[in-house]
């Protein structure tokens, strides 16, 4: 079996399809923990500092040998060049707008805040929406979109990145993704559903324009993936 780096990026199907590889590499895998930033820190500084940490533990375990490694951390180039390169970099992507939203509602659902919008209506012009809805700029080019934040230089690095990675999905077809899996493990998986959203979640009309704006980057990185794909 190939030894695997799965990045999982949030609301992207990887609850569902990490703990199927887990099963199949049992005896040598490795999840990275969250939550590991320094407590001090607030706001979009403990979730970098966090991410730094993260960083760190997925190169100990590629240090370590472990044949499969999974979770919410930031593709690292010089790894992937260096320590990592006989690993196979794979991840799902999902409709940017679909998963916008997906994020936003599992947020509110699992971890509340009297500070954040109540709507997605509201939710749409805060700071916070702009990192929502740069999900594969920050972990594929390196950064959100913002303030400073040279957006068309990280999108190129993001898709640039994203072109050596030896499989990746999208949740529109999940039966492909499993058979992009099966090749590189040379066994049989299972397709879990976990994390699921207890309800079917639509995007709202009049707020599709909106939202698509917030997401133009991850749309532009997304479907020079579905071009790729087609391409192939």
């Amino acid at each position: 079996m190939a030894r695997i780096i799965y990045i999982h990026v949030p609301k992207c199907g990887g609850s569902s399809f990490a703990p199927a590889l887990r099963l199949r590499y049992l005896t040598s895998q490795a999840s990275i923990a969250l939550n590991q930033g320094d407590p001090r820190l607030r706001g979009t500084d403990a979730i970098l500092s966090d991410y730094g940490a993260r960083r760190h533990e997925l190169r100990a375990h590629v240090a370590a040998g472990k044949r499969l490694i999974s979770g919410h951390v930031q593709y690292d180039p010089h790894l992937h060049e260096g320590a990592a390169r006989n690993y196979r970099f794979v991840t799902m992507l999902r409709d940017p707008v679909d998963r916008f939203v997906s994020h936003y509602h599992y947020v509110q659902r699992k971890h509340p805040d009297p500070g954040r919008a109540a709507t997605l209506e509201g939710f749409l012009d805060t700071p916070d929406a702009q990192r929502l809805a740069s999900q594969y700029l920050f972990y594929f080019g390196g950064h959100w979109q913002g303030p400073g934040i040279n957006i068309g230089a990280l999108t190129v690095r993001a898709i640039r990145h994203l072109a050596r990675f030896e499989l990746v999905g999208d949740l529109s077809d999940p039966d492909a993704f499993l058979r992009g899996l099966r090749r590189l493990t040379l066994t049989p998986l299972v397709h879990l559903r976990r994390n699921v959203a207890p309800v079917p979640l639509s995007v709202p009309h009049k707020l599709r324009p909106r939202i698509e704006a917030l997401c133009a980057a991850d749309i532009a990185i997304y479907e020079s993936r579905l071009a790729r794909r087609h391409a192939a």
